[in-house]
Order: structure tokens, then sequence, then C-alpha cells
């Protein structure tokens, strides 16, 4: 199945450029922030491609839009937050995905102690839905606000993700008693390579310490599901049918978004 992400950055005319975006990675799900174009008429333009994406509707994250292939019968509710929200949706191969989904506080407004917090609610609730559902088949994307190698996403306080398979495979370490279970994040495996574009994310600061780009649109997966990841597909996308989503500088053109889509595939 194919999966997309995309901070759209609050542009209210996103749904054409949208609408090319899904058809050119055929994608099955995908996942907004900060969209404040009109769901419908992005359902329309859709329906006349004869691409039928549904709504799924969210009760307490405001953050989040999400379609699917999937009807709303078809998926089931899981927790939410303000910032996070947990579904259970079919998947041809697996039976079952748990695909959360997250807009975390930006550094800017928040420090890293309510980021981490909102990190370890969203794994204790992650771990309730997989007991309940009798499955680790869990996906993480979106905008997490944090680049990958960032203690919040690395510590095993947080949300406990790591760059290397062999490791993520062993599914789990004990801390002082406590268990501790693994996420595997495969966004590190885009550095260094050919067409990355640098990031998901540029911003210029007057800090000392200054990324410039970013890694902030992100996918973080359970260990199970590691065989099922595409890492060949995985891709910070820079050009839409012939748009470019980069200015003459090389950087996220604002005028569309501050912020470059994501696409991943599970088999």
């Amino acid at each position: 199945m194919n999966y997309l992400f995309w901070n759209t950055n609050k542009n209210k005319n996103i749904n054409t450029l949208l609408v090319d975006l899904i058809k050119s990675y055929n994608c099955e799900v995908l996942a907004l922030a900060e969209y404040e174009d009109d769901v419908i008429d992005l359902q329309k333009k859709l329906d006349i491609q004869n691409i039928n994406l549904y709504h799924v509707p969210s009760i307490m994250c405001k953050k989040i839009t999400l379609l699917t292939k999937y009807n709303k019968e078809k998926i089931k509710h899981g927790p939410e937050s303000k910032r996070y929200t947990i579904k259970i949706i079919p998947h041809d191969n697996l039976h079952q995905i748990i695909l959360a989904l997250v807009h975390l506080p930006s550094k800017m407004h928040s420090d890293f102690g309510m980021i981490t917090e909102e990190l370890r609610s969203l794994v204790k609730d992650i771990e309730e839905v997989e007991k309940n559902n009798n499955n680790c088949n869990t996906i993480i994307t979106g905008d997490f606000n944090l680049n990958p190698f960032e203690d919040s996403l690395v510590s095993a306080s947080g949300l406990h993700s790591l760059n290397n398979e062999e490791i993520s495979l062993k599914k789990k370490r004990v801390i002082l008693g406590r268990e501790y279970r693994y996420f595997y994040n495969p966004m590190w495996k885009l550095w260094g390579k050919q067409d990355f574009p640098g990031g998901t994310y540029y911003y210029n600061s007057s800090y000392a310490l200054n990324y410039f780009w970013n890694i902030f649109d992100q996918v973080v997966i359970r260990p199970d599901l590691i065989s099922n990841f595409n890492q060949n597909n995985l891709k910070i996308i820079t050009e839409i049918n012939g748009v470019n989503l980069l200015n003459t500088n090389g950087i996220p053109n604002r005028d569309i978004s501050d912020h470059l889509p994501l696409f991943f595939e599970i088999k």
C-alpha cells in the first residue's frame, strides 16, 4: 500500500496539486497536516479522475486530515490527543495496520520535556492498541518537528526509534528492570542518497547551532514491518507533475508549502 504525508502549511489552494500528487504515486492513504483547503472539493476533483478516497474524521485531533481508499466503516478509531490520532486500517496483505498520525509541537514554542511527554503518551496509547488488536504492524508518520537524531525520538523515555535494522529486530531492551520496545526509523538512510534534497523543511536561524535542512516529516515503524517496508521507494518529493516544490534557491517554495511531501510503501 502506498502512503503519502504532507504538511501543506495552511495553503487554501492546494487541492489541484494534491490530486496530481495522489495520482502520480497511486496513493491509497493520504495524511495531511495544516490542511485548510476544502476536503469535499478535493474528493470531487479526485472523483473526476476516478480516484475514490474517503475522508476519515477525527474528534479531538484537528491537526491531521486523513483520507484512505477504505470507507469509514472499515476504519477503527484508536486514542487521540490534540497532537496525534491512531487509526486501525485494513491492509491487503497484513490484514491490519495500526496507523498513528502526528503533528507535534514546534521546538520554537515548546521545550523538549513537553514534546517527550507527548511522545510517551503516544507510545503508551500505541502499546494498548497493539495489545487489544494482537499485532504490532504499527506505523507512525507525520510532522514530528524533530530530526531523527534528536533525544526525544531516540531515547527510551521518548519514542525509542533506532537507525539500525539489526538492533531494532531485537524488538526491545531492559533498562533498570523496565522493558522498552523499539521502533525503527528508516529516514536515516536518506542522508547521502544522490536525489536527497537535504530534508523536508528548511530553516535558517541566527543561532550558533543551525542545521538549515531538517527532516521533520518522517515515517517510523515497528520492527515487525521492516520486511514489508520498501526502503527503495521511501522518497522526499520535490516535484509534482512538472511543478517544482523548491524555489530558485533550492529550498521549499513557501507559496506552495514550507514542507516537502513524504512517500512510502508497506508491501
